[in-house]
């Protein structure tokens, strides 16, 4: 061992050039805690880590032996070419240095969810005396109900959540209106007549009563049903005593459901009361992570991220883990992971002050909890199996399309550009990205144009083009461009990227066209692609995987267009109407669109019901009601 603690065998084997300059770096790193950053031969960041000990945790990367093939000594050596360092006084500074350089740098190789909407939670309004089941895709309480609103779940199925609360509405009848509706009635619904609600509003039920309800029916969304299929039991039995058979069947219909459901849930001897069970599969650059979330004892749902990464095991953990509780996600009590992660007890004490609460993060050898991780990593490898199905799918489009269109790579990343307008308002532009094939909406970018006065495709096209290669170095290139358009369009493309000096290969789509233009076969139009240097279209045949691709692609990025436009004409037409009224300011107008749900409630109310509204007064609800009718 040498005196700063290098292993001679480090240098053993052949090794490209540049990873002795890196470990002659590495000796000289300070031994305090802080934040390195890893760049790659074009100076890009590839990767940010946070350590207790930087010089320990950098030098674990190079550490290796003549035939050492793990993920880390690879990584190294294809994406790794220069080693920057940021100290910092503590532990917890560095993780959140940690945070914020990943929010500005992205790197390639940090863990990204790019989906985090993937598990629906019930929301219970306790401040309501008879409060409704809600879903919420956050469990975080809103303004002024902290501690008055409790979240159950996560439920990984939203379809499957959305069954149960239907099938819930006729075995246990609580309300579902909305609280203005409840506040307004006068008399039992239709809902009511049908025997799924039971009309708490008109005094029908009282809240103890209405309260026992709720219980039983939190009690079916984790998984305690028993007692409610044995009070349905006796239900039917009734039912067919007085021979109701139609009612009889209903009851037997929901026993089978919920029977199914809580089969579904529970997992019998698990070991805990509750946590969350982490599982990871592999294959080459694709790395599956599954969730399994055990909660008073039984498995109530699970999630899995399908992630690209050629991260050693532990960093990818480690970095998953940070992401997935980000924000607003609660903390379960134990956290049960397949591997150990760096900077364990430091990760353990950021999740406990989030959760403030006691927290566990264990890696278990042998025992129930063992069996969990197993669990959860037979799940992660099915999960990984479909997902190189799937990706092997992507492959043959992205192979077809790159031979169709004679690109010089596989178009492994494509970026759609489409312009929307209506006369002289609102002009916007969207851009739509897809990876492998599948949308990558956290790239997706909305533009406002800022120098066009006019309706101007053309224009418009030539301006967002051109501050988008301008941003080349804060946003790499795609394997491919697209614009929605034709010959015209591409030509705008060719002339910005000419003018800039950016090398990146373009297209342009088009359905259909002028008379005499469409390229038809039969009586269908073929989709037409636009190419540098071509002067005639090229005509996608219909069904191929290159067509079904670019349609894809153009057509998300219609709707996103479309949708930001829309948002733009609404806003800009409520602004013509409530905006313009003496007296009504951002809060007030906040205030009373949500007291009617949106600009057209609004307009239909009558001045008391304007009036009704806090801070404002009889004339002003006047004025209001006046404006709105005129617009």
């Amino acid at each position: 061992m040498s005196a700063d603690g290098e292993d001679p065998s480090d240098a053993a084997g052949d090794e490209p050039p540049h990873r002795e300059e890196l470990r002659q770096t590495v000796a000289r790193l300070p031994r305090e805690p802080g934040v390195y950053i890893f760049r790659n031969a074009e100076g890009a960041v590839s990767y940010v880590g946070k350590a207790r000990s930087l010089r320990d945790r950098v030098r674990s990367y190079f550490t290796r032996s003549r035939h050492d093939h793990r993920r880390a000594v690879r990584f190294v050596d294809r994406y790794v070419r220069a080693i920057e360092v940021i100290v910092t006084a503590t532990e917890h500074e560095a993780f959140l240095l940690e945070n914020k350089l990943v929010k500005r740098y992205k790197p390639a190789y940090n863990v990204k969810l790019r989906d985090d909407k993937d598990f629906l939670y019930v929301r219970v309004d306790r401040r309501h005396d008879f409060p409704a089941l809600r879903l919420a895709r956050r469990p975080k309480a809103r303004r002024g109900a902290q501690g008055k609103e409790t979240f159950h779940g996560p439920f990984a199925s939203a379809q499957a959540l959305r069954r149960t609360l239907r099938m819930l509405g006729g075995v246990i009848p609580l309300r579902d209106c909305t609280d203005r509706e409840f506040a307004s009635r006068t008399r039992p619904c239709l809902k009511h007549e049908m025997g799924r609600c039971c009309a708490p509003c008109v005094d029908l039920v009282g809240k103890h009563e209405y309260d026992v309800m709720l219980a039983d029916a939190l009690d079916v969304l984790e998984g305690r049903s028993d007692h409610i299929i044995a009070d349905l039991e006796k239900r039917m039995e009734r039912s067919a005593e007085k021979l109701e058979f139609e009612q009889a069947a209903r009851h037997r219909d929901y026993i089978r459901y919920l029977r199914t459901v809580t089969s579904r849930q529970e997992v019998e001897n698990l070991g805990i009361d509750e946590g969350d069970v982490i599982g990871l599969a592999r294959a080459g650059g694709l790395a599956e992570i599954v969730v399994l979330f055990v909660r008073r004892g039984s498995v109530v749902s699970t999630v899995h991220h399908t992630l690209d990464s050629e991260l050693p095991d532990e960093e990818l953990v480690a970095g998953f883990l940070d992401e997935f509780y980000a924000d607003d996600r609660p903390v379960a009590q134990q956290i049960i992971l397949p591997v150990d992660v760096p900077e364990h007890e430091l990760l353990e004490t950021k999740l406990r002050d989030k959760r403030e609460g006691a927290v566990t993060i264990s890696i278990p050898k042998r025992g129930a909890k063992r069996h969990l991780v197993e669990m959860a990593t037979r799940n992660a490898e099915h999960s990984l199996a479909v997902a190189i199905e799937q990706r092997g799918h992507q492959q043959t489009l992205l192979e077809s399309l790159k031979a169709r269109l004679e690109l010089p790579a596989l178009p492994e990343r494509i970026e759609c550009y489409d312009i929307s307008n209506t006369g002289r308002t609102a002009i916007v532009a969207s851009r739509v990205v897809f990876h492998h094939g599948e949308p990558e909406r956290s790239r997706y970018r909305s533009y406002k144009m800022k120098t066009l006065d006019g309706q101007d495709d053309f224009g418009a096209m030539r301006e967002v083009l051109t501050r988008r290669f301008k941003r080349v170095k804060d946003d790499e290139l795609p394997d491919l461009l697209v614009v929605d358009g034709g010959a015209s369009h591409l030509a705008v493309a060719v002339d910005v990227a000419r003018e800039l000096d950016i090398q990146v290969p373009l297209a342009s789509l088009a359905k259909g066209g002028r008379r005499g233009q469409a390229v038809t076969l039969g009586n269908d139009e073929l989709e037409r692609v636009f190419v540098p240097g071509r002067q005639d279209p090229i005509a996608l045949d219909r069904n191929t995987p290159e067509e079904y691709l670019l349609q894809r692609l153009r057509d998300e990025a219609h709707r996103f267009a479309i949708g930001h436009h829309r948002r733009l004409r609404s806003k800009d037409s409520l602004h013509s109407s409530l905006d313009d009224v003496p007296g009504v300011g951002p809060v007030l107008k906040k205030r009373l669109l949500q007291q009617f749900g949106g600009s057209r409630a609004l307009e239909r109310a009558t001045i008391a019901e304007v009036a009704a509204v806090r801070g404002v007064s009889r004339d002003l609800a006047r004025t209001i009601v006046e404006v709105l009718g005129k617009g």
